[in-house]
């Protein structure tokens, strides 16, 4: 504080520093007291911590249902029915009707998919399919098989009622080992992801996801890893009644609810996230270090929704010992309050949350402020002689010391601001308005720090090659070909010869004076362009002054976006223009290696597609072996071991 004669010393209560638990977070009705984002009510049911099972949906559905390889393709699974329905463009239709009905189903109790491949999981078998249930690849004998989840390389993996192992078959039924995940509780999920990852769903009291493979173990993973190596299907919920999935399309997201056996149903409304009503939790006894220490204030930074609530009590006492009547309970709906206990070294804290059920609060910190330090303490003695006054005084006080504390923090922390890996991706447009740059839209968070923290630098060596080329790359994430054409200009030269004698400029005329434009009594009328300004001697040296061009790789960037930045940059006085490389090189024109040539073995010749006969064809190899193009180290002749395509 600006007032304070000395600075303030505080105590937080967070997932960085501790909540100084006392008991189990399950006891307490309230969960994320690890997470940053903050302590909330739990979750009623298993998983009070989370995910929930209804989060995980998109990627462990329901063991009767799988996505299938197309767009809105699904698998349902239906015992005593069909057996198997296929959801397409015509609805959920039986995979085997009629003559096609095998009738090996009976009872399926689960359904997996990958490809085209289709495993149907019954009680003591497992039946792969191959081309979307056209063809029986084979039959995998297993009792007490529960789901199971095809994976790269043709194999099956099938997980038990009575263990945690996964056994591996081939698509043929013939099996490869067991895999043992030493994972506690019961698997109720399980999916195999690229990189011959196996990512596995258990339930111990709570959900928990657990990722390994065949020669990794497994560990514990978080919903956020998931979501990054897997996308999600579209599946949103799952229940009693049916389930619903969630496309898009034409006219935008649209959900629509079935059945367990296929049939419309119509969509009820979303159903809410459910939150115990009611949490509670003590901390332990909070040291000061002090001996009848006045502690000062307490402030909450908590998300307090509609139809939810936020209460804090406090007691201070020297030791262990209070009573009930101690404690101090903060006025309903105020995060922020003084201290108004007795001295003593210890500060317990109790906070509890409610809410309705759909929402809760989150309280991300709460901080401690002790020994009492206000701008009282700067007053002469005769004002604090009265006890009560002094008390009064201080309270009074305290509400301006708090207006010049938090004009404190914002000047402590405007430097900040201007640090672009520190502000929000939000304010990185008004940061970038302070240095006068312009971002595109398309341009990423990632882009426009990397932009801003290059900022000083590029303007210092402004209008410089260097400048230009680092912009470039910082955008688009590769280092551009310069090319000023001012230095080609040779248009009346002759390469002397190393002996020194020879034609040099000035021996050789390679244009002539009146086809450059017109003169008086030198030019042909309408042969010569008519140009009433310049010196026509200096045309050869003027004609590419002050023009550049930018080269690229092709793909590499936006031709568009890359000219809008090249246009930017570049000086005033020049002119620049964007090429981006092609698939190959001209001879007898100006090619840059790296951007428009490439050195690779030449295509098969196939006739009827891009082959010209005597151009770049060959028919049959020669009586030396068919031509590879350019070899390093080998001596080649253009038009005898190598052709430029």
């Amino acid at each position: 504080m600006t007032c304070a004669p000395q600075p303030p010393t505080f105590r937080l209560l967070d997932a960085y520093v501790g909540w100084e638990e006392t008991g189990p977070p399950g006891d307490t009705g309230l969960a994320g007291f690890d997470d940053p984002a903050g302590v909330r009510l739990a979750y009623a049911g298993a998983s009070p911590e989370g995910p929930t099972r209804r989060a995980l949906l998109p990627w462990f559905p329901d063991r009767r249902l799988a996505p299938g390889c197309r767009p809105g393709a699904w698998y349902l699974a239906v015992p005593g029915g069909p057996r198997l329905l296929r959801r397409d463009a015509c609805g959920w239709t039986p995979v085997w009707r009629g003559d096609r009905d095998p009738g090996l189903a009976r009872h399926p109790v689960s359904v997996a998919a990958r490809g085209h491949r289709i495993a149907l999981v019954e009680r003591d078998r497992v039946l792969v399919w191959r081309r979307e249930g056209e063809q029986l690849a084979g039959v995998v004998a297993i009792r007490g098989a529960r789901r199971a989840a095809l994976a790269p390389g043709d194999e099956v993996l099938v997980s038990r009622e009575d263990g945690t192992a996964l056994w591996r078959f081939g698509s043929d039924g013939r099996p490869r080992g067991v895999l043992r995940t030493g994972i506690p509780g019961e698997i109720v999920g399980l999916l195999a992801g690229p990189g011959r990852t196996i990512w596995v769903l258990a339930d111990d009291g709570s959900l928990r996801i657990f990722r390994g493979g065949p020669h990794r173990p497994f560990r514990p993973a978080t919903l956020e890893e998931l979501a990054a190596a897997v996308p999600p299907s579209g599946l949103v919920s799952a229940g009693e009644d049916g389930f619903c999935l969630k496309e898009n399309g034409a006219d935008g997201a649209t959900t629509r609810c079935y059945t367990w056996r296929g049939r419309p149903r119509p969509a009820g409304p979303p159903e809410p996230e459910a939150y115990v009503t009611a949490g509670e939790y003590v901390t332990g006894l909070i040291d000061s270090g002090l001996s009848r220490c006045r502690w000062h204030r307490v402030r909450v930074d908590a998300d307090v929704p509609p139809g939810t609530a936020v209460g804090v009590r406090i007691v201070v006492s020297e030791d262990h010992r209070y009573a009930e009547s101690d404690w101090q309970t903060a006025p309903p709906g105020t995060t922020d309050f003084l201290v108004d206990q007795p001295p003593g070294r210890f500060l317990t804290l109790r906070l509890r949350l409610s809410g309705d059920g759909a929402t809760t609060p989150v309280v991300r910190r709460i901080r401690l402020d002790f020994p009492r330090a206000t701008s009282a303490d700067l007053l002469p003695p005769a004002f604090r002689q009265d006890p009560a006054a002094d008390d009064f005084t201080e309270r009074f006080l305290s509400l301006f010391d708090a207006s010049l504390e938090e004009l404190d923090r914002v000047i402590e922390r405007h430097p900040a601001l201007l640090d672009p890996a520190g502000v929000p991706d939000r304010a990185l447009p008004w940061l970038a308005g302070l240095l006068g740059l312009s971002f595109e839209a398309g341009w990423d968070a990632r882009t426009r720090r990397a932009l801003l923290a290059a900022a000083p630098e590029l303007y210092r060596r402004r209008g410089t090659p260097w400048a230009l080329k680092e912009a470039v790359r910082v955008v688009f994430g590769v280092t551009p070909v310069l090319d000023e054409l001012a230095g080609d200009r040779r248009w009346a030269q002759v390469r002397r010869l190393a002996s020194g004698s020879g034609p040099g400029l000035g021996a050789v005329r390679l244009f002539g004076r009146s086809s450059s434009r017109f003169r008086v009594g030198g030019s042909a009328l309408g042969g010569a362009p008519l140009r009433a300004f310049g010196d026509p001697d200096g045309d050869p040296l003027a004609a590419h002054a002050h023009r550049f061009r930018v080269l690229l790789p092709v793909g590499s960037a936006d031709e568009r976006a890359l000219g809008r930045l090249v246009e930017r940059q570049a000086p005033a006085h020049t002119a620049g223009s964007v090429r981006l490389g092609g698939a190959g090189f001209v001879v007898g024109a100006r090619s840059t290696v790296g951007v428009d040539t490439a050195f690779v073995p030449l295509p098969p010749p196939v006739l009827g597609g891009a082959l010209r006969l005597n151009r770049d064809g060959v028919l049959r190899p020669g009586p030396k072996g068919a031509r590879a193009g350019v070899s390093a180290g080998t001596i080649s002749a253009v038009g005898v071991h190598t052709q430029l395509s």
